[in-house]
C-alpha cells in the first residue's frame, strides 16, 4: 500500500511541474529569450533603406545590436509609414526603432528612452555669397526662395512661416539638394544625418553646400513600442542597454558609417 502511496506522490509531483512549467512557458517574461520579434520600418535612409530585398540602415544596425544582447531575434520589414504606425496599433508589429514622440501616437506606443537627437539645419549652395544661413530669429529666412520636402513637416513654427515664403516642393531630399546647388531655390532645411548621408552616397555633392550653425528643431528619436507587445514588459532592460550603447560609442560610430 505504502509502495501505491509513494508512486502516486511521485507521479502527481511530475504532473503538478510539467503543468507549471507549461504555464509558465505562456508567460512573455519566462519565454522572451527565445521569441522572434516583428519591427516594422519605413523608407528613410540613412536609417532605414530597402537594397535587394535587404533592410538596412543606422536604425538596422542599432536594433539587430541591441536585441541581441537580449538574446531575442528581430524580423525587419518595409511598410509605408502609416501602415507601419497601423501595425504598432494592432499589435501586429512590436516595434519601430527610429520615431519622433506626438501625442497622437502615445495613445498606442510606448516609448523608449532616446535614441538619438538630430539637428535640423539650413542648407544653401556654397557659392551663393548673397545668401545667409545663419539667423537670429526664424523670420529673418522669409525673403528667401526656400525648398522643401513632400510631405515632410519642420515643426509647427516653421511650417507656419512656410506660409509666408515662396516655396519650391521636392519629391525628395536628394532633389532638392541638386536644385539648390544650380540655384532653383536658395535655401532648404534638412535633418544633418540624412544631409551627410547623401553628400557620402552622392559625392557630386560633397563640399558643396555650408550650412547654419544652429539648428531650426532638433528632432529627438526613440524606439516605440506597440502597447500589444510583451516587449512592454522589457523596456527598462532596453533603456538599460541604450544607454551602454551610447556609453560604448556605438550610436556614435553606427552613425558615422553612414555619413562619413
Amino acid at each position: 500500500m505504502n509502495e501505491v502511496f509513494r508512486s502516486f506522490t511521485t507521479m502527481t509531483k511530475a504532473m503538478l511541474y510539467l503543468a507549471l512549467m507549461y504555464f509558465l512557458s505562456l508567460s512573455p517574461a519566462f519565454c522572451q529569450d527565445m521569441k522572434t520579434i516583428q519591427l516594422a520600418a519605413f523608407d528613410y535612409p540613412p536609417f532605414y533603406s530597402e537594397e535587394n530585398g535587404e533592410v538596412q540602415g543606422i536604425a538596422v544596425e542599432l536594433v539587430r545590436e541591441l536585441f541581441a544582447r537580449m538574446d531575442i531575434q528581430t524580423e525587419i520589414r518595409m511598410y509605408p509609414l502609416k501602415r507601419a504606425l497601423a501595425y504598432l496599433e494592432d499589435g501586429k508589429a512590436d516595434g519601430l526603432m527610429i520615431l519622433i514622440k506626438t501625442a497622437e501616437r502615445e495613445a498606442y506606443i510606448h516609448y523608449t528612452d532616446p535614441v538619438l537627437t538630430v539637428q535640423g539645419l539650413i542648407w544653401a549652395a556654397a557659392d551663393r555669397k548673397d545668401v545667409k544661413v545663419n539667423f537670429d530669429r526664424l523670420e529673418d529666412l522669409i525673403p528667401y526662395k526656400i525648398g522643401v520636402t513632400l510631405g515632410y513637416s519642420y515643426g509647427q513654427k516653421f511650417d507656419d512661416m512656410l506660409k509666408q515664403m515662396h516655396v519650391d516642393t521636392g519629391n525628395s531630399d536628394y532633389n532638392n539638394f541638386r536644385k539648390l546647388l544650380v540655384h532653383r531655390m536658395d535655401i532648404f532645411p534638412a535633418n544633418e544625418v540624412v544631409a551627410r548621408s547623401l553628400f557620402k552616397k552622392h559625392p557630386e555633392l560633397k563640399g558643396k553646400f555650408v550650412h547654419s550653425d544652429q539648428s531650426f528643431i532638433e528632432w529627438i528619436l526613440h524606439m516605440g513600442i506597440s502597447q500589444k507587445s510583451s516587449l512592454v514588459h522589457r523596456i527598462s532592460d532596453i533603456n538599460t542597454i541604450l544607454a551602454d550603447l551610447k556609453n560604448e560609442g556605438f550610436i556614435h560610430k553606427t552613425v558615422r558609417k553612414y555619413t562619413e
